[in-house]
């Protein structure tokens, strides 16, 4: 937790009111205008006697005072430590004058985005939602949690709070920093009076918020090197079993992970291993590790990769196909579509597609998603099933968790590497109604199709990681950060000191079969050393975190 308690603000809100009148400089004043039990009293104390705020002269407050837009913006430049920003592109905000930066400021990190047609209005009286937004964009500025939601359903005017402010009024509320001006009304358009700042920022200067970098920085880091660990004893395995297959797709997430986590030294090592020992694949497996190898390749431009990487991509374009064009799980074992080898093979498919610019592979990762999406999922429910035969010939689980976060592997690097406009139409339909079988705490179950399923960290993390990815390509805009951010922090009980990740239920017993317990799980095993629920967490988790650092 971060105590985000500043004396940079409040001083600077000292200053904000020198825009208004001349200020009465002096210790503990008492304002002839605020009388003994009025509601606002104890803040108006509180912000005189800490010289956060002081009077308007005369010996006066001026609770109902209000203040403009251009003032809230520019305590919040100068808490920023007076960054240089150039110019604004408002049309009503002129070079020159004193809040003419600091609006820049405001509009180059996304605090503010004007009042429409181009305009800022700095001299405009800021209202109660656009003050609660101020200070939520700002805190999402700085990368402090905003996702606490608060329930504004009991306010008899809830319907007027703008559609752009209805996010930062609920996280006013929720963290109690705005409350109704009456028991069933929280007034979204009124004016934010001096008094009702005043209110405001002592609930904020006592506020604790979580920085949230610093809260998942150690957390991935801790994952990662736990899932070093469980492949450094795969390794050591593939010494005395020549016959191990270090692409498994158990060890292919994993390695995943390590390369959205930016461990490449030891994706280097894994894969330069691998390569010594003859450097074996086929698809769909290989297509997780395939799409770390491209990533080796970016980082370190070393051309020993290339035969490998290209052996991968005749490979996938030779490997037989089922109903829609999708990649069919294996030549003879498995000769069906299972949402397991999309899951695997699309995100070297699309990385490649992307990264080469070669349009057969972008069809083709097209195809995965475009042909699973009309034939291996209910179109009533969304939901995906484990596979497919043929038209209409689905089997396995309508909604198993970690079938559609297999889905959404293929989904999410489509998105960021080749999208087109018929694969984004339908991906962003299969998404959003995804997200609607979340459970309370925003964690994803082991099953869809059971909303009293427990939870199910690599269901949670595979599918997660989908959605980061597409946003890394601006797709998915409704999935909001609050809403990943309350995911991510769902995950955390599952993440033990040590790195291990913990709550993923176990395999399947094959296609369309579970073998549920009594709880609802199938062979649950509750195991760390579960590749799908390590390395899907680390996906998700290092790919928010870098999410968090970039925008």
């Amino acid at each position: 937790m971060k105590n985000f308690r500043s004396f940079s603000f409040f001083l600077a809100l000292v200053m904000l009111f020198s825009f208004a009148a001349p200020l009465t400089v002096g210790a503990k004043t008492l304002y002839s205008d605020v009388e003994a039990g009025r509601w606002s009293e104890g803040s108006i104390e509180y912000a005189s006697e800490n010289g956060y705020m002081q009077g308007v002269g005369g010996g006066r407050f001026d609770p109902e005072g209000s203040m403009t837009r251009a003032m809230v913006v520019t305590v919040l430049w100068r808490i920023d430590g007076r960054p240089e920003a150039g110019k604004s592109s408002f049309s009503d905000v002129p070079g020159g004058e004193w809040y003419s930066e600091p609006v820049a400021w405001a509009e180059s990190t996304g605090v503010v985005t004007g009042v429409g047609g181009g305009r800022f209005d700095p001299d405009g009286v800021i209202t109660r939602e656009q003050l609660a937004t101020i200070l939520y964009r700002y805190c999402g500025f700085k990368k402090l949690d905003v996702s606490e939601k608060g329930d504004v359903s009991a306010f008899t005017d809830k319907d007027k709070i703008d559609a752009w402010a209805v996010d930062a009024v609920r996280w006013a509320v929720g963290i109690g920093l705005i409350r109704g001006v009456t028991a069933k009304t929280v007034d979204p358009l009124g004016s934010a009076t001096r008094e009702q700042v005043a209110t405001i920022l002592e609930r904020f200067d006592k506020m604790e918020f979580t920085d949230l970098i610093g809260l998942f920085a150690p957390v991935v880091e801790a994952i990662a090197d736990h899932t070093q660990e469980m492949l450094d004893d795969t390794l050591a395995k593939r010494e005395g079993d020549p016959g191990l297959d270090l692409l498994s797709w158990r060890y292919g997430i994993m390695l995943m992970g390590l390369a959205e986590a930016g461990r490449w030294d030891y994706v280097k090592k894994y894969v330069d291993r691998w390569m010594e020992y003859g450097a074996e694949c086929e698809p769909c497996d290989c297509g997780l590790v395939g799409y770390a190898v491209i990533g080796l390749y970016e980082q370190t431009g070393d051309e020993k990769y290339l035969p490998v990487i290209e052996d991968m991509k005749e490979q996938m374009l030779e490997w037989p196909t089922g109903e829609g064009g999708v990649v069919l799980y294996g030549r003879e074992d498995y000769p069906d579509v299972l949402v397991d080898g999309t899951g695997m093979a699309t995100p070297f498919i699309a990385r490649y597609a992307g990264t080469f610019g070669n349009d057969d592979m972008a069809r083709l990762a097209r195809d995965q998603v475009n042909g699973y999406i009309r034939y291996g999922v209910n179109r009533i429910t969304q939901r995906a099933y484990h596979g497919y035969s043929g038209k209409g010939n689905f089997a396995g689980e309508d909604g198993w968790g970690r079938g559609t976060g297999w889905l959404m592997h293929a989904i999410g690097n489509v998105m960021c590497y080749c999208p087109d406009e018929e694969t984004v139409e339908k991906a962003e339909k299969f998404i959003g109604k995804t997200m609607n079988y979340r459970l309370p705490d925003g964690m994803f179950p082991w099953s869809l199709s059971d909303p009293e399923a427990v939870s199910d960290t690599s269901a949670t993390g595979m599918i997660m990681w989908g959605v980061m990815k597409a946003k890394e390509n601006g797709k998915f805009a409704n999935v909001s950060p609050d809403e990943i951010t309350r995911t991510a922090k769902a995950t955390l009980s599952d993440v033990r000191e040590n790195g291990a990740v913990y709550g993923s239920s176990g395999e399947s017993g094959g296609w369309g079969a579970y073998n549920s317990d009594e709880h609802g799980n199938y062979n649950t095993t509750f195991d760390a050393n579960n590749g799908w629920g390590q390395g899907g967490t680390l996906c998700f988790l290092a790919s928010y975190l870098n999410y968090l650092k970039n925008n």
